[in-house]
């Protein structure tokens, strides 16, 4: 029997099997707690902190990000659903909240305090950029409340 391989890099295949053992725990259950999605975006932070485990076409998450990440999830109001948390190949955390096919909001946090967000509920695709100043956008904690209605 042959073995196939998937030409996934190393760095990638730890991000994924991160994130499904983020999935599992987070549960996307509404919680008067942070600690899940703040300890999810230190172990993506921590699966690219060692360089060597980076390939070339791929960033690692910066200290700026990770900070930026945790500080995005703490001003969450209490109750929100917890994102699930994931590293990107570009240096980006993204936060995401899931709730079928057709409602899904996710936040990729970037450098400079950059939020790019894109949301699908129903037919619309509302999308943008903002800068995170302490305070979740009212914008985005709009469409992460509109994903669990209905």
């Amino acid at each position: 029997m042959s073995t196939a391989t998937s030409g996934i890099s190393d760095a990638a295949k730890i991000l994924e099997q991160a994130q499904r053992s983020i999935e599992k725990r987070c549960d996307l259950a509404v919680t008067l707690s942070r600690h899940e999605a703040v300890d999810a975006v230190w172990e993506a932070w921590q699966a690219t902190e060692d360089g060597w485990r980076i390939p070339d076409d791929e960033t690692a998450i910066t200290p700026e990000v990770r900070d930026t990440a945790i500080r995005f999830v703490e001003a969450l109001p209490l109750g929100f659903p917890q994102p699930v948390v994931s590293g990107e190949p570009d240096g980006h955390i993204n936060l995401e909240w899931y709730r079928s096919d057709r409602r899904i909001i996710s936040v990729s946090v970037g450098p400079a305090n950059r939020l790019h967000w894109a949301a699908l509920i129903g037919s619309e695709s509302p999308r943008g950029t903002v800068r995170f100043i302490d305070r979740v956008p009212e914008s985005i904690l709009r469409y992460i409340a509109r994903v669990f209605q209905g």
